[in-house]
């Protein structure tokens, strides 16, 4: 079956290091160059982030930007910190892997001891090209976010949550979908999410507003508003797509998409990045709808939760606590506090395979505590097999990774994830040690979601009632 395509937001034409070496033509002895040997790593898997209006705070396209920065560039390489990539090499095969080679690195270094020479110009590679505008072309449906946010020059940015109906009258497929920033520098990262709000709220203007009509602040987020919209039980979690620097849009083949469930309400989740200036955004989601009838719908799972989700229960149980079950990735278990002073908290979630699924992606999510996570699948003759594993877990990029071949998973296998927590004083990130932590959506709680996208294998919509199809 060929596997729905998550494809980096922007789209780089490249000059590969000539074969032989990255300075194989180079004289015995002499110092790498920026033109011929330096520029083509940076250009490869750098510059999607380090040029003028991306998230990077500077730019890598040319000598002159670029030679400040040397001796930073040598130890964030050297240190496996940049770019930033977090599974080992023990996991399976990802298609969006874009860690150095040793290669690479080793060239970098000796540049960087050789006095950073800039080279000849003529030996300069083509600078990359990006694609400008929406990646697909034209968006069959635009929604724009519906809050202008302005960023503060400096501080702490809280977690923005704003809301938005879902104009349709009955469900759409998306085979195509993009979440666009208006200002790439400012955006660290954001997300577009299917959720129901509370009984008695309303939504005006982009802000929620409960029972009272007080306005909910945005920097607050709702537990019941984050819920899935769609009680299919093959709907899926109810993530659409987020974006990262490098990352922001999907594109599914013939046959696959996303469903956009009539009468329920896009959230939208975003965190900021200030700039050292006052700067102000306002993203938008495009859809591209199916032209051709759906077979299957791509999802989102957390673990935890079954494949079905009226197949059986899963399992979710953390460190000192009994075992708990999750009924469905939508209602979320009874989740213990991590203690004051724990180094190793550890949080297991189970999700039994009932009917064979084919996985594409994983993408773990923990906050400033997270410390480590892992996938692995067990097969039906008790093999097991790890799908990917995140040791250092960094909360500053929220990496999709993404398989390079579809993993088909047979029923009667369960997946297995566990994650680890650090609240010890010796986590560099952790604001408070002394303190019990809760589950919650700020960065200074905690949280526990680790997502897989996959469909049915046995799904088949076309057989779905009219009344649930897509109004084509």
């Amino acid at each position: 079956m060929q596997r729905p395509l998550s494809i980096l937001a922007v789209a780089v034409t490249l000059t590969a290091p000539a074969a032989g070496g990255a300075h194989a033509n180079e004289a015995p002895g002499a110092a790498p160059t920026f033109a011929k040997d330096v520029a083509p790593i940076l250009y490869q898997k750098c510059v999607r982030c380090h040029r003028q209006g991306e998230i990077g705070p500077m730019s890598f396209l040319d000598y002159k930007s670029t030679r400040p920065w040397a001796r930073s560039i040598q130890a964030r390489v050297v240190s496996g910190e940049m770019p930033p990539w977090g599974a080992t090499p023990t996991s399976m095969k990802m298609r969006n892997d874009n860690r150095l080679i040793q290669d690479e690195i080793d060239t970098i270094v000796a540049w960087v001891e050789g006095g950073a020479p800039p080279g000849n110009d003529a030996d300069l590679p083509e600078p990359p090209t990006f694609t400008t505008g929406w990646q697909l072309g034209e968006p069959d449906y635009i929604f724009e976010q519906p809050v202008e946010w302005t960023i503060k020059p400096d501080g702490a940015e809280p977690y923005l949550y704003f809301y938005q109906p879902i104009p349709f009258a009955q469900d759409r497929w998306a085979s195509g979908l993009e979440l666009r920033p208006e200002n790439h520098a400012v955006v660290h990262h954001s997300g577009a999410y299917i959720v129901d709000i509370p009984e008695g709220y309303s939504v005006t203007d982009g802000y929620l507003h409960d029972e009272d009509g007080s306005q909910v602040p945005p920097s607050q987020p709702m537990g019941r508003a984050a819920s899935s919209g769609n009680d299919d039980p093959l709907a899926g979690a109810n993530k659409l797509l987020s974006y990262v620097p490098g990352r922001g849009y999907e594109s599914h083949p013939d046959g696959f998409a996303k469903r956009i469930p009539a009468g329920k309400y896009i959230r939208w989740v975003l965190h900021y990045n200030p700039t050292g200036q006052v700067e102000t955004d306002r993203s938008r989601l495009g859809l591209w709808f199916a032209k051709n009838p759906v077979t299957h719908e791509v999802l989102n799972l957390q673990a935890g939760s079954p494949v079905p989700k009226s197949g059986g229960r899963g399992l979710y149980f953390s460190s000192g606590q009994e075992l708990r079950y999750a009924v469905n990735s939508r209602r979320s278990p009874a989740r213990p506090l991590i203690p004051p002073y724990e180094e190793a908290h550890r949080v297991m979630g189970i999700t039994p395979v009932n009917e064979p699924i084919t996985v594409y992606s994983l993408t773990p999510h923990m906050h400033l505590r997270g410390k480590s996570m892992k996938w692995w699948v067990t097969y039906p003759d008790g093999s097991e097999e790890v799908i990917l594993d995140v040791p250092e877990y960094d909360f500053n990029w929220q990496i999709q990774y993404e398989l390079e071949m579809p993993l088909k998973v047979p029923a009667g296998s369960k997946i297995t994830n566990v994650a680890i927590y650090d609240n010890s004083p010796g986590n560099r990130w952790n604001p408070a040690p002394e303190k019990p932590v809760y589950w919650s959506e700020q960065s200074w709680d905690e949280m526990y979601q680790p997502t897989i996208q996959f469909s049915v294998d046995s799904q088949d919509l076309t057989k779905v009632p009219a009344t649930t199809s897509q109004d084509q």
